[in-house]
């Protein structure tokens, strides 16, 4: 009988913050525990993380471990070693029984791998997870930012008009769970100078099957993780990034570890002359500037508790862009962004099966909108400074094949916005509006993740959420997901019901709702900008017809009421949210992921989206413009695409390690107002890199990239018949340096 290591995966972690715990049990191959092997968990490339031996029933536990890739080895007295290298998502269950093999009578040495778990089989929703290591293998374009890595990675999204992105039929959709704490901040870059994808340690990009955890947004959710210096041993990276279209980035970091103290630091500039889509092919007035920083503190006081502080900070100075008519009278509104975060959160580990995390995080924010100083273009000037408080604190509990969790989440929002608009003779006429309110949000939740019967896992919880600023929103939604394994053919069968409560968007809300109760034409007066409440129905199918191949097939239905969408003022460039009486988007999506095959060094990720959104009358909150709908009146929306897809191929190569490969992006075009849809688009990138030098750890890295080849600088979509058309952007040639100290 031929022996094998046999990976079978049964239950969960215990998640909690932004860290999980590992569990599980060690046999030989009648069955029988094995007590007292040794179990060794480290990542792949670092020092060990935790060392333990397995008990007398054959259990071992780590609790308090960071998502991230890992590799666990076990050791036992009469077999042969074994390991095996996984992912640890963020707050996500995840459990192992491994099977020994025991030694023969000829005593040789050798190593059993398991290999790598290629489809959850406990995974009750769509999602993908990404580690530092799978972002570092991809060209510095595709992450760049977090809208770049959702753009390539997340299937689905779309470009929609101002750089604003499209989820799952919803264009506020983006919404970032960092270190197991969520703000309502939306990411697009009118809004936040974004933190850095190069400062993930995972990011798990979810588009449905939400557990009661997550809240405010959804469509698509990034859980972000990030990095500890504990695990750098005093390294870091030095990366000079240039391009055409004045496009530069130079960016630093480092970590390491001083006794029990872990530190990590990073800070980037950043310069681009095409900043925002353009509403011409050309690019005019498009230029903007930045910086960003994070830093991070990891201690460790004994074996219970766990500190971590994570600092963020970034801002940006930006030109609104213009079409040729406003250039040449000389039209120079501008933009200015600021915004620093800060979370500390402790973790205490009362016993292997119950842990207790608590967040404290703050975030405050400023956004000036800076007039032109042309006398004739419509002059627009706003500001807003928001202000976040929050605590969050949950307990996670391991009974009897159950991982109960429950937490609490208090917020305090203030919001102080101003906004005057001078039409210049244009007919639109808006009122001036300066005010400031206090608000907040209470979040309640418990969750059960366990398996029913054998190869049948259950999510199952409720959520409750009250929020109040503009408007006042009351919910409790419940989540329900199932996934059943079919072990002899690898495929995985799932589904959910989840119901959801998003609050509205918090960016000029105020004066969304000021404008909705004070328009100047009555008809246009629909009130306060209203929270958004969805039935979410998802079923799915996963397949792994090889061991490093894998493919999923979702299909969805989400309906709603109060949906959101936002809307420019004239050609401000200053947004605001919207409300529509009801929506519907329903859709299929299929992904196909092949990790590296070690024989011919090929990788990839290939993505297909069917969708179609409705949006049906009367506007029930905010701006309602200058056609309101009727009621039951429907449209469908402006960044709304039939079909897209993404795709990226990748060779790899031993020598110097070098490597080569495409990403390409397909949309079907976008819907105008009153016509057809815009033309379809094809878009190709070529990226190449190689190592120059090496003498370890210190090495030098080149890269070299090409995006969008053949220079199709198509339409991305158009919002309003008063609102020009942006297009997509030009080609760049440029490269980088990358040295790793």
């Amino acid at each position: 009988m031929r022996k094998y290591l046999f990976v079978l995966v049964l239950g969960a972690i215990v998640p909690a913050a932004a860290q999980t715990a590992v569990e599980g049990f060690v046999r030989d191959g009648s069955g029988h525990v094995v007590s007292g092997a040794s179990i060794t968990l480290r990542h792949p490339e670092g020092p060990v993380t935790r060392l333990t031996t397995t008990d007398a029933n054959g259990k071992f536990h780590f609790a308090a471990i960071d998502a991230g890739a890992y590799s666990l080895k076990i050791e036992g007295q009469g077999f042969y070693p074994s390991s095996y290298d996984f992912v640890l998502r963020p707050r996500q269950p995840f459990a192992l029984t491994l099977e020994l093999q025991e030694k023969g009578s000829v005593q040789e040495t050798i190593e059993v791998n398991a290999g790598y778990l290629t489809i959850d089989p406990e995974k009750t929703g769509s999602s993908y997870t990404f580690t530092h290591q799978d972002l570092e293998k991809l060209p510095e374009p595709l992450a760049d930012s977090t809208n770049d890595l959702v753009t390539n990675l997340m299937p689905g999204a779309s470009d929609s008009h101002d750089n604003f992105l499209a989820v799952r039929g919803t264009e506020f959709s983006l919404h970032e769970f960092i270190n197991g704490v969520s703000f309502l901040d939306n990411t697009q870059p009118q809004f936040s100078p974004g933190a850095s994808p190069q400062i993930f340690e995972t990011v798990d990009l979810m588009t449905g099957g939400f557990p009661p955890e997550y809240g405010n947004r959804f469509g698509g959710v990034l859980d972000i993780s990030t990095r500890s210096g504990a695990d750098l041993g005093g390294h870091g990276d030095i990366n000079f990034r240039g391009a055409t279209l004045e496009n530069y980035d130079l960016n630093a970091d480092y970590g390491g570890r001083y006794r029990g103290l872990g530190y990590y630091f990073f800070v980037d500039g950043f310069t681009s002359g095409r900043f925002l889509d353009p509403p011409e092919p050309k690019e005019l007035y498009d230029f903007g500037k930045g910086s960003r920083a994070a830093a991070q503190f990891d201690w460790h006081t004994g074996t219970k508790d766990t500190f971590k502080l994570l600092l963020l900070g970034g801002g940006d100075n930006f030109q609104q862009p213009n079409i040729t008519e406003d250039q040449e009278v000389g039209r120079d509104a501008q933009r200015h962004l600021r915004q620093q975060t800060a979370i500390v959160t402790w973790l205490h580990t009362f016993s292997p099966e119950t842990l207790i995390s608590t967040s404290l995080y703050e975030r405050t924010g400023s956004d000036r909108v800076l007039p032109t100083t042309d006398p004739i273009t419509p002059f627009s000037t706003a500001s807003r400074s928001p202000l976040t408080l929050g605590v969050k604190s949950d307990v996670s509990h391991y009974w009897h094949g159950h991982f109960f969790k429950g937490g609490i989440d208090l917020v305090r929002l203030r919001e102080n916005e101003s906004f005057f608009f001078d039409s210049r003779g244009d007919p639109d006429v808006f009122p001036a509006f300066r005010g400031g309110l206090l608000g907040g949000q209470t979040s309640a939740y418990v969750q059960d993740h366990f398996s029913a019967v054998r190869n049948l896992t259950l999510d199952l919880g409720v959520r409750y959420d009250y929020f109040d600023l503009v408007d006042t929103g009351v919910q409790t939604s419940p989540r329900i997901g199932l996934a059943y394994h079919f072990n002899q053919t690898k495929s995985v069968l799932h589904a959910a019901y989840n119901r959801y409560f998003s609050p509205p968007p918090i960016e000029y809300s105020l004066l969304a709702s000021f404008i909705g109760h004070n328009a100047v034409d009555p008809s246009q007066r629909v009130g306060n900008v209203r929270p958004y409440t969805q039935n979410y129905y998802e079923v799915g199918w996963a397949q792994e017809p090889h061991p490093r191949i894998s493919l999923e097939f979702t299909a969805y239905l989400h309906t709603g009421h109060n949906s959101f969408e936002n809307h420019e003022i004239s050609i401000s460039r200053i947004f605001v949210p919207i409300n529509f009486h009801a929506a519907r988007s329903e859709g299929a999506e299929l992904v196909l992921n092949m990790r590296q095959l070690e024989s011919v060094g090929i990788s990839g990720r290939f993505q297909y989206a069917l969708s179609k959104t409705y949006f049906y009358g009367p506007i029930t909150g905010g701006f309602a413009g200058d056609e309101p709908l009727v009621a039951g009146e429907r449209i469908i929306p402006a960044f709304d695409q039939t079909h897209t897809g993404t795709a990226q191929i990748f060779y790899h190569n031993r020598w110097r390690g070098f490597w080569t490969g495409t990403a390409m992006r397909y949309g079907s075009g976008t819907i105008i107002e009153h016509g057809a849809r815009l033309p379809q688009h094809f878009t190709s990138d070529l990226a190449t890199g190689i190592n120059l030098w090496s003498a370890e750890p210190r090495r030098l890295d080149l890269e070299f990239d090409v995006t969008n080849v053949s220079n199709s600088v198509y339409q991305i979509a158009k919002e309003s018949e008063e609102i020009p058309i942006q297009y997509a952007p030009s080609r760049t040639i440029g490269g980088s340096l990358k040295f790793h100290f």
